[in-house]
């Protein structure tokens, strides 16, 4: 989220700002626009069915045999003596996802015996939920590099984002850097230190996860282009459920998001506890204003910790869908100048030496933990009066999956949830060595948002998108040395069969046949993707056809399609996918979706559905 101005170091300390899509506040009144800022108001559009998601759930919670460090002591912490060693200044938001980091860093600045420390890195962290901020000093420092600076004093070498937030940052930043000081000097990721695990979520009626279509003419309070925002786009593309793209109006048919105030997720949620009404511009089905205005009372939010938290204790509304079901969307990115980097390599490796010792040492060890929840004040406060959560909170909240607490009808809902991510994950994340590139699906959706949604006229303002092969560098992982750790396997035995994803996919047979068309393996494509990323989610493969010709064998002939595609999956994945995944099943003609007395109520009948449950 962006601010005009860098709010003070502790009023935003209550959770990470955890900004993303948007890298500017929007403009006509509801946001202002700073300095670097690109997005101006949001248009009037048609809503929208965004395409299906290539994000989802992919669990990288797992132990394994690593001896634990010395843990050190929080209450008797150091500096290092540093001197000689070039300062490297990283900008972070308050979010458990940088743990690794300031664990590694021993707090803000290198302390005596850190692991920064030992490979020689001078890490200088500084705290700021604005990413107009980020921006800037991302600006500064690239102009003060290529005035010909090799260390400069100015800015920040590197921020850490949400993962799905970097494809709207970098192609903001780099048609400006290019155009200032060329191509050479654009921002590139190199590695991931963190996922958000459940904390970023989307908070509603208990209705809206048990009938997602539910949610169809229900207004959200949101920051427009935040991960969360995006986290219910995409649940919203997942289930067939269309989008409003324009705040301050009104579709009976779509989701509708209105903005928080102050571009903050807090407000969000109180918007929500105080039970507020708004008063929106009504559209119809082609997106036209019709010159008349409703009053509509907001129903839930996209919010996080401590978001989450202020809703459970004072609404009997639920977690509806979270980053525990789509974990891989905001993994905590490390993004910096390419020529710096590629001119001090060492200094970035060691930077990941370090951080991923930290992660892997934090996923396995209870005191790493512990010591990282400890330091987590001292990083983010000024002081521990002005901690709105204690280390008692992150140690209780931020552990993967979070924690649960009881909301005013007294049900259980969970609440929080980080999770740490080690040269393994990184490894799988990336698809480093072999596999599927987990982020580059996650990169590719993001892009597809951005394009399909438009959002804030995001696409009237950029050239282009910047392509992901463009936007990360795995060369430092690759020259990583240090202990790797393990990454979860998908155990599908532990399904709970909760359905959390359901739509018609139009994967396209030859007539009569199981054979899938080339048009057909474009779709499926898309579906591999998705369940590439959806790695801990079962799978329901149903297909259906239209009433032409006999029901016995068009049920069949269904069947036989459905098995088609799991088969083209399984074959696709290097057998990644076991068939235990999947169940099968064909319907034929029995329940069509449409009228069968039409070529297009035939059209739409013709379907394989697919499901995603854990």
């Amino acid at each position: 989220m962006a601010y005009d101005t860098k709010p003070s170091f502790w009023a935003g300390l209550r959770w990470p700002v955890k900004a993303l899509i948007i890298a500017a506040p929007i403009v006509a009144g509801i946001w202002a626009a700073s300095k670097f800022d690109l997005i101006p108001g949001l248009k009037t559009d048609t809503s929208k069915e965004i395409k299906k998601s290539d994000i989802g759930n992919d669990v990288v919670d797992s132990k394994d045999a690593t001896g634990m460090l010395p843990v050190p002591d929080v209450n008797d912490i150091e500096f290092a003596e540093m001197s000689g060693k070039p300062e490297v200044r990283l900008m972070n938001w308050v979010w458990f996802g940088n743990a690794g980091i300031y664990a590694a860093n021993g707090g803000l600045k290198t302390a005596k015996g850190s692991l920064m420390e030992k490979y020689n890195v001078n890490l200088k962290m500084l705290t700021n939920n604005s990413v107009s901020d980020m921006k800037r000093e991302q600006l500064a420092f690239i102009k003060d590099y290529a005035a010909g600076n090799k260390n400069p004093s100015t800015g920040v070498h590197f921020v850490t984002l949400m993962g799905d937030g970097f494809p709207a940052y970098i192609a903001a930043m780099n048609e400006q850097i290019t155009k200032a000081y060329g191509k050479e000097y654009n921002l590139k990721t190199v590695g991931i230190v963190g996922f958000s695990m459940g904390e970023d979520c989307v908070m509603g009626p208990a209705e809206w996860k048990t009938n997602p279509q539910s949610m169809k003419g229900s207004v959200v309070s949101a920051v427009i282009g935040d991960g969360d925002w995006a986290l219910h786009v995409r649940y919203a593309a997942d289930n067939n459920i269309k989008v409003n793209p324009d705040p301050g109006t009104y579709d009976a048919n779509a989701i509708n998001f209105i903005p928080a105030p102050d571009d903050d997720f807090l407000k969000a949620a109180d918007e929500v506890i105080a039970k507020r009404s708004v008063t929106l511009k009504v559209k119809d089905d082609n997106g036209k204003l019709t010159g008349k205005t409703v009053d509509k009372k907001i129903d839930g939010a996209a919010t996080w910790f401590p978001g989450d938290r202020n809703i459970v204790k004072n609404t009997q509304l639920q977690k509806i869908i979270s980053t525990k079901q789509y974990p891989n969307q905001m993994a905590t990115v490390v993004v910096g100048c390419d020529k710096w980097m590629k001119e001090n390599s060492q200094a970035v490796t060691n930077f990941l030496n370090a951080s991923l010792t930290a992660t892997n040492q934090i996923k396995q060890h209870d005191q790493w933990f512990k010591y990282a929840c400890d330091l987590s004040p001292k990083v983010f406060c000024a002081s521990a009066t002005d901690c709105s959560e204690t280390a008692e909170d992150w140690y209780k909240y931020a552990m993967p999956g979070g924690s649960t607490m009881a909301n005013s009808s007294g049900n259980q809902i969970p609440v929080g949830g980080t999770q740490m991510a080690n040269l393994a994950d990184n490894k799988k994340y990336f698809g480093i060595g072999g596999g599927n590139n987990i982020y580059k699906s996650v990169y590719t959706y993001f892009s597809s948002v951005l394009k399909d949604l438009n959002p804030a006229g995001f696409m009237d303002n950029v050239k282009g998108l910047t392509p992901y092969e463009e936007a990360v560098d795995l060369q430092y992982l690759s020259q990583v040395g240090v202990d790797a750790g393990q990454t979860a396997k998908a155990d599908y035995s532990k399904n709970k069969g909760e359905v959390f994803a359901n739509r018609s996919w139009k994967i396209e047979f030859a007539t009569g046949s199981d054979k899938i068309t080339p048009q057909g393996e474009a779709e499926l494509q898309k579906l591999f993707d998705a369940l590439n990323i959806a790695e801990n989610a079962k799978v329901s493969i149903v297909g259906h056809t239209d009433n032409v010709g006999d029901a016995t064998a068009n049920k069949d002939l269904s069947f036989k399609r459905a098995k088609s595609v799991k088969q083209w999956l399984m074959k696709k994945s290097g057998n990644n996918f076991p068939s235990e995944r999947f169940s099968v099943d064909g319907k034929g003609q029995d329940e069509p979706l449409a009228d069968n007395t039409t070529p297009t109520g035939k059209a739409q009948n013709r379907r394989v559905q697919i499901s995603f449950s854990e």
